[in-house]
């Protein structure tokens, strides 16, 4: 089951260009041109957070291209909309909108600052190494599978890599855009869309996962796994286990 792997960088994440202009970014378009350009006529994408979120538009645009995606929790995948009535919810969805609601209020803060008022705490973040620091540990520590000990799923050789990526690029202005253009610009993502390209879903508990029925309202899930360890950065806290379900979902799919 060998396969080809590209991994670009969103743009004004450390190695990719910092956008030009205002509004929804076309990763997806740009990610469409460069599988093109590769020689790549169909392709499965896989993607967490924003990423998913890229993922999912790509298949929406592309569906004649993309074989097959992946999304994992706690990811940018599209929200039914409009969404349903109350009453039209399950119970686990009508759970998990209230959990979600509780947790934008005790961990939300660094989103609605980034959507914002980004632009403010780029200029303390981009001038202190040890406030980018912060903002980013904090996040590794919270999100991931390790039980309050960062050291346990990060070193801090890949800690003080990942800090130096964005200090020596100086993106971490950049990177805070995607937040203030997904809420100044609405529109593209609050419209009707099924994604119709099969879809795999990876849940991993320390992260803040879905209820199958809130991601089967928009996409033809094909596989539903969920894990028993790793939370939010998936795919650096257990590599080997996304590697192995990537591998069995796009098996059918060549």
């Amino acid at each position: 089951d060998a396969f080809d792997v590209v991994a670009p960088s969103l743009p004004g994440y450390a190695f990719s260009e910092r956008p030009h202009q205002s509004g929804p970014w076309a990763a997806h378009d740009l990610w469409a041109q460069l599988m093109a350009g590769l020689g790549y006529e169909r392709f499965g994408a896989y993607g967490s957070d924003f990423g998913a979120g890229v993922t999912t538009d790509l298949a929406w645009r592309c569906p004649d291209r993309v074989v097959g995606i992946c999304v994992t929790t706690a990811s940018d995948i599209a929200t039914p909309y409009p969404l349903p009535a109350t009453d039209e919810l399950s119970d686990a969805e009508r759970d998990f909108l209230a959990r979600q609601a509780a947790w934008d209020e005790e961990e939300g803060g660094y989103r609605h600052q980034q959507r914002t008022r980004p632009q403010t705490l780029a200029y303390g973040l981009n001038d202190s190494p040890i406030g980018l620091a912060a903002w980013i540990v904090e996040k590794l520590r919270a999100w991931s599978d390790c039980a309050d000990d960062v050291e346990r799923r990060f070193t801090k050789d890949e800690i003080l890599t990942l800090v130096t990526l964005y200090w020596a690029t100086e993106t971490i202005n950049s990177s805070m855009r995607d937040y203030y253009e997904r809420r100044h610009h609405q529109e593209f993502w609050r419209q009707p869309r099924y994604i119709s390209a099969p879809t795999m879903a990876l849940m991993f508990p320390h992260d803040f996962p879905f209820p199958r029925e809130w991601v089967e309202r928009s996409y033809n899930l094909r596989r539903w796994v969920e894990i028993d360890r790793g939370g939010h950065f998936s795919a650096h806290e257990e590599p080997d286990l996304v590697a192995a379900e990537l591998r069995a979902f796009f098996r059918d799919l060549r």
